[in-house]
């Protein structure tokens, strides 16, 4: 496979060099040394829908700065290929893992501001965007056999909140894993998730991925994360409502790796319970 797609892509651009990438980019991700701007090409299996998705959302904002740039898709012998520009910098995660607190609290600050003014501010209603639309529902638990029942009446029952607010732009999968500096500006990268739907979505996932991940500066970093976000928003975000949109999140996951081994069941299992139980430190 990685043979003909060097073979498709040199055919294409004869006079780079490929160079396989790895952090902050899912799938395969080839650099094009040699393209001016720089390009990578990002490779799916033409079934793939979550590329689909991704190139409509990368669409969506192909002029708004925070995301690379997408200059063509093109089809090949089974396998769809999307050049997009070429983002150097740091995963905000690696930096996180490194630099710890302060670092962690400009980042989070930064995850707050972007969300609230670049991806949140684009509306179900005002674009034509083919986007699956993704919802919370207590139903989509019942599917998963590897989930018992009394787990199941839990999810039930934390699902079982009222919330309102139009449809949004939603990454799916936000937070500072998916994320790359880049001198002072930041690109959201990995779009495969992204949808419409509520914004508690992206919100919810940003506080659940650093209490479960950073325990020891969870209630920093999600207060700075929510503080950024709330400023610029109008939206109301209790414990109840991250815990069931986090919830409703993992459920969807777990639809996502049903057939994988049962490893990765558990661990999604214990996941599940965990987030069950959380407190999120928000009143």
């Amino acid at each position: 496979m990685h043979e003909v797609n060097h073979d498709i892509l040199l055919n294409r651009f004869p006079n780079v060099n490929i160079v396989k990438l790895t952090g902050g980019y899912t799938n395969t991700t080839l650099l094009l040394e040699g393209t001016d701007p720089q390009m990578i090409a990002k490779i799916y299996h033409v079934e793939n829908t979550d590329a689909r998705t991704e190139i409509s959302a990368l669409r969506l904002l192909n002029h708004s700065g925070v995301t690379p740039r997408v200059h063509d898709c093109f089809e090949k012998e089974n396998w769809l290929f999307v050049m997009m520009d070429y983002v150097p910098g740091i995963n905000a995660q690696r930096l996180l893992d490194q630099d710890g607190r302060d670092q962690g609290r400009k980042i989070y600050e930064q995850l707050g501001i972007y969300l609230a003014r670049d991806v949140h501010t684009i509306k179900r209603g005002d674009c034509e965007a083919e986007l699956p639309v993704i919802t919370k529902s207590a139903n989509d638990v019942e599917e998963l056999e590897f989930v018992p029942s009394g787990i199941k009446s839990m999810v039930k029952e934390v699902l079982d909140i009222s919330d309102h607010g139009e449809q949004t732009l939603i990454h799916g999968d936000y937070g500072p894993h998916n994320v790359m500096l880049s001198n002072d500006s930041m690109f959201i990268l990995d779009w495969e998730w992204a949808g419409w739907g509520n914004p508690l979505f992206d919100i919810a996932w940003v506080v659940w991925f650093v209490h479960l991940h950073y325990p020891h500066m969870a209630k920093d970093l999600s207060e700075v994360f929510l503080n950024a976000y709330t400023e610029r928003t109008n939206i109301d975000v209790t414990n109840d409502l991250i815990r069931a949109y986090s919830t409703s999140k993992v459920i969807q996951i777990m639809h996502r790796i049903k057939n994988a081994h049962p490893d990765v069941h558990r661990e999604w299992l214990r996941r599940l319970e965990w987030t069950l139980q959380a407190s999120f430190n928000k009143s």
